[in-house]
């Protein structure tokens, strides 16, 4: 009798798990898409300042609600420190990479986080990865490499390595939060993350002189992309507690055609089939290693 309560209160819950998680893959590439459109006039360091900083109301007060006066008690404070800089860096490298890669590239190469957690998780975790994933692992890398086209003459260049180390510090930070949610409560390191983003980039700004922007467009544009970021957080934890991660999981694919539609209407880039192909492997090879973690555990509880 009490399977099946469980099982109602998941399907009743279940279209807003989903609505809420496609709404957080369209809020992250409209938040990639924006940054884009500011980052050659004003400094990366800035945008991530305002980012990191108006991500702190929301998940201050979800913190609050949750866990009342423990919402700032840490328990494990040395991996909440690698897990933070692991997430700048990803976001680091993402936001500076966007000033020269195309925005349907940068969407199509955040699909390797996959591929590297599979690489990194025998490496810094000790867990087993079978050939099945490996071979899934290597694959992905080929249709990586298809994407950043080769056989173009300028293909090596700052956008595309940012735009690989981009997804490399996303791969190591989700394998830091599986040790750390093991000790501390998520939204308790979710808001120290934030404030620890924004207290560094604030700080670079003023070490490097960086003005702050004076211009309403770009200001307006910042807080969007800010309170955008604290709404793509609570949705993308929440959505995981309304519906099953396998069912939301592959969901996260769709920022693929919506990042190929948001760099061909809003900076008419153009695509190659060289990037259709590699994006169509390496999502392939993406889902795969996904669908058979997901039977490995099966087996395993």
């Amino acid at each position: 009798m009490a399977t099946q309560n469980s099982n109602s209160d998941v399907a009743l819950n279940l279209p807003l798990g989903v609505t809420l998680s496609i709404g957080e893959v369209l809020f992250t590439v409209a938040i990639a898409a924006m940054v884009k459109l500011i980052a050659n006039d004003i400094s990366v360091f800035m945008i991530l300042f305002f980012r990191y900083l108006l991500c702190i109301p929301l998940l201050l007060l979800t913190a609050i609600i949750q866990r009342g006066t423990a919402a700032f008690r840490v328990q494990d404070k040395a991996k909440l420190a690698l897990r933070s800089a692991m997430g700048l860096g990803s976001f680091g490298c993402l936001f500076a990479a966007l000033q020269t890669i195309d925005l349907s590239k940068m969407t199509a190469l955040l699909q390797t986080i996959p591929i590297f957690v599979t690489l990194l998780a025998p490496i810094l975790l000790g867990e087993t990865v079978g050939w099945r994933r490996r071979i899934a692992v290597l694959i992905g890398f080929v249709g990586a490499v298809l994407i950043v086209d080769p056989s173009n003459a300028d293909w090596l260049n700052k956008g595309v390595l940012l735009g690989i180390a981009s997804p490399f510090f996303g791969a190591l930070m989700l394998l830091t939060l599986r040790r750390l949610g093991q000790t501390d409560h998520p939204s308790t390191t979710a808001l120290w993350y934030n404030i620890i983003g924004a207290a560094v980039f604030f700080g670079v700004c003023l070490s490097l002189d960086i003005p702050m922007p004076e211009a309403k467009n770009i200001v307006l544009i910042l807080c969007i992309i800010g309170v955008m970021s604290s709404f793509q957080q609570f949705f993308l934890a929440h959505s995981y507690k309304l519906a099953p991660a396998s069912i939301l999981a592959p969901l996260r694919y769709l920022s693929v055609p919506f990042g190929v539609g948001a760099s061909v209407a809003f900076f008419d880039e153009t695509l190659t089939s060289s990037f259709f192909v590699g994006t169509a492997i390496l999502v392939s090879a993406s889902f795969f290693i996904l669908k058979r973690s997901e039977k490995i555990k099966a087996k395993s509880q």
